[in-house]
């Protein structure tokens, strides 16, 4: 199978010996194949809403209304009311319809400046005053501004992107069920990730290709996977103490969360980057650093989810033991908590499977669920 030209644009700023050109070109001369992900995961629940229906009616007549025709047309088959109803099966219809919301306009946002062939990708000024804006008036719409926030003068002022504009609405949603400590977790996260786009934006534009260790620093930012584990507790009306959410336990279960969603991502998405020349994920990273073939650099991967999957119970475990013993009446939400961790990460790999988003859903599987990918195919 011949390579085929990395065709970039002319105000590119990238230089021309980007690894990243050479390594597209690998992962394109052949095959590869993922083995099914589900068997680590053969203990978690999963379950889907019962509100699917209505939640797609909601969802797509916000989508016709946000987005282009051709857009929202991409958005519709993209399905993202599954991947909701997989994540918070236990919400009610409206809980879910804000969490969903929320969750689309993570996807479109960071669509807007990830893709390698968009204006804000192309320029980092441009993209900074983006999310800076956003950020802010995140903080704004949930009623935690700063003195930089207030420069921005929202009240006269509106943000001019609609893709911003439309965060007000679903901001006081969660404003009125959350109390401070709730709201400013979310900012943070919100906050985190933005800041972790914007070092991997700057070193994309470098040509510069990260070590495994310097991608995850940035990767469990990027993931955004923290900003909807922030969302748990009102998906589920939950309000659990402070010291619980705190709890390096608890700490270490959100990062199991983190980096199980983005190993099983980096596997499963990684038709679509190399289609749109977006290779910064840890396949191509191993490929690169450590001399791994494609096959390689999966299996490895595969590895470290089951690891991943172990210490997340690891963790499950000790923290449910120390609340059973410092404040046993809390123990029952602290197991839902947990569980709807679990739902999230199980969600997230069947959604991924089935949705257009990766390129995956129409592709035949064998007998053990596995699916052998052309990666320059339609």
């Amino acid at each position: 199978m011949a390579a085929v030209a990395i065709q970039r644009a002319p105000n590119d700023p990238r230089p021309a010996d980007d690894p990243r050109i050479d390594l597209i070109s690998q992962l394109r001369s052949k095959p590869y194949y993922i083995p099914s992900l589900k068997p680590p995961f053969k203990d978690w629940p999963d379950s889907i809403s019962p509100h699917y229906p209505q939640l797609k009616i909601s969802l797509d007549a916000r989508i016709n209304k946000l987005y282009s025709p051709k857009r929202a047309a991409e958005l519709i088959k993209g399905d993202y009311g599954l991947c909701s109803c997989l994540w918070w099966p236990r919400a009610t219809l409206e809980k879910l319809e804000t969490c969903t919301f929320w969750f689309l306009w993570l996807f479109t946002w960071d669509d807007e400046i990830d893709r390698s062939t968009s204006e804000l990708f192309l320029s980092l000024p441009d993209a900074n005053k983006f999310r800076d804006e956003s950020y802010h008036f995140v903080r704004y719409c949930l009623g935690v501004p700063t003195e930089e926030t207030h420069k921005w003068k929202f009240e006269e002022n509106p943000p001019t992107r609609p893709l911003i504009r439309c965060l007000d609405v679903i901001a006081e949603k969660l404003r009125q069920a959350y109390n401070h400590d709730q709201v400013m977790v979310f900012v943070d996260a919100i906050g985190y990730y933005m800041g972790k786009q914007q070092h991997e934006q700057s070193r994309k534009l470098t040509g510069l290709y990260p070590t495994p260790e310097q991608y995850w620093e940035t990767r469990l930012g990027t993931s955004a996977v923290l900003s909807m584990l922030a969302l748990n507790e009102y998906a589920d009306e939950q309000c659990i103490p402070r010291w619980i959410m705190t709890h390096k336990e608890m700490t270490a279960i959100w990062r199991e969360s983190n980096l199980n969603m983005s190993l099983s991502n980096d596997i499963l998405s990684l038709k679509k980057e190399i289609k749109h020349g977006d290779i910064d994920s840890i396949v191509p990273i191993l490929m690169y650093h450590r001399g791994f073939t494609v096959q390689e650099a999966i299996e490895d991967t595969c590895v470290e989810i089951q690891k991943n999957v172990d210490r997340f119970d690891v963790a499950a475990e000790a923290l449910l033991k120390i609340v059973k013993e410092k404040e046993p009446e809390q123990w029952d939400e602290v197991d839902k908590y947990i569980t709807g961790c679990r739902y999230e990460l199980t969600g997230n790999l069947i959604w991924s499977l089935v949705s257009t988003r990766y390129g995956l859903g129409h592709l035949p599987r064998d007998e053990t669920e596995g699916i052998t990918v052309d990666p320059t195919a339609t």
